[in-house]
């Protein structure tokens, strides 16, 4: 008499089910955590290839051309020399991680991340597969597109697509790599710099078919004004996508202390 009975214990039961719900929550999270880390450092991965093989191919055909003393007209034109092979393999190799890249999933969108790097994509491929009219009209041999379509149609094929090629990439400079909220900080230093590299490739690509509307490159040849402005468009997608990759720190802190008020 006067003891109070104790409180009904707990079902031990219960509390393994309740800690083995939590430990199976917790793996998931980590699983799913993990598995977005993975695609994130994929997409910065793509993204870096892209840009080390845009930095790569002008540089390799510049030097090849200032030390052989064989600097060609275009980048285009070492179709037709011994670096045919880095040409056509860089722009192979450029063409199949811009097929690969999914970038940003938006459903709510038509004009996509995929569906421009796809475009860019096939663009790169019939650049190196249906190349330019051979200097002085004579080929050493055919390539297929170029057997199928003949000089004139092939040359034409390979102007349209290298036009395509640079559209679609500023396009990611000036459109979608801008998407996104909250920019402040470094992030706002990088849009300045895509905007910069955007609008260099259309003034470089713009400035190209000027000069041989009005025959300009023809008066300037020998100072190989096409193939430095093809260079230079190269080298600001390049930039742009290194930047995008997280490739280039140095430079975006360098342009967020330049934009930064003071």
């Amino acid at each position: 008499p006067g003891l109070t009975p104790a409180p009904p214990c707990p079902s031990l039961a219960g509390q393994g089910t309740a800690s083995w719900g939590e430990t199976m929550q917790d793996g998931a999270s980590r699983a799913r955590q993990a598995a977005q880390n993975d695609l994130v450092l994929s997409f910065l991965s793509v993204r870096r290839a892209i840009g080390a093989l845009g930095f790569f191919l002008p540089v390799a055909l510049a030097l090849y051309g200032l030390i052989a003393g064989d600097l060609r007209a275009s980048m285009s034109a070492y179709f037709y020399s011994p670096m045919r092979e880095i040409f056509v393999g860089t722009l192979c190799a450029q063409a199949v991680f811009l097929w690969s890249y999914e970038g940003y999933r938006d459903p709510g969108r038509m004009i996509t991340d995929k569906l421009v790097a796809r475009i860019a994509s096939v663009a790169a491929a019939l650049i190196a597969l249906a190349p330019t009219n051979p200097p002085g009209g004579a080929a050493p041999g055919c390539t297929l597109l170029q057997c199928l379509l003949t000089d004139g149609p092939g040359a034409a094929l390979h102007a349209v697509a290298t036009a395509v090629f640079f559209a679609a990439l500023a396009f990611y400079c000036l459109v979608l790599f801008r998407r996104g909220r909250d920019i402040t900080g470094d992030e706002h230093a990088a849009q300045v710099i895509y905007r910069l590299c955007g609008w260099t490739i259309i003034a470089a690509i713009g400035a190209i078919g000027l000069m041989i509307v009005t025959g300009l490159d023809m008066r300037l040849a020998p100072l190989r004004p096409i193939f430095w402005l093809e260079a230079l468009a190269t080298f600001a997608f390049a930039t742009s996508w290194a930047v995008k990759g997280k490739a280039l720190r140095p430079v975006v802190r360098a342009m967020t202390a330049m934009v930064r008020p003071h």
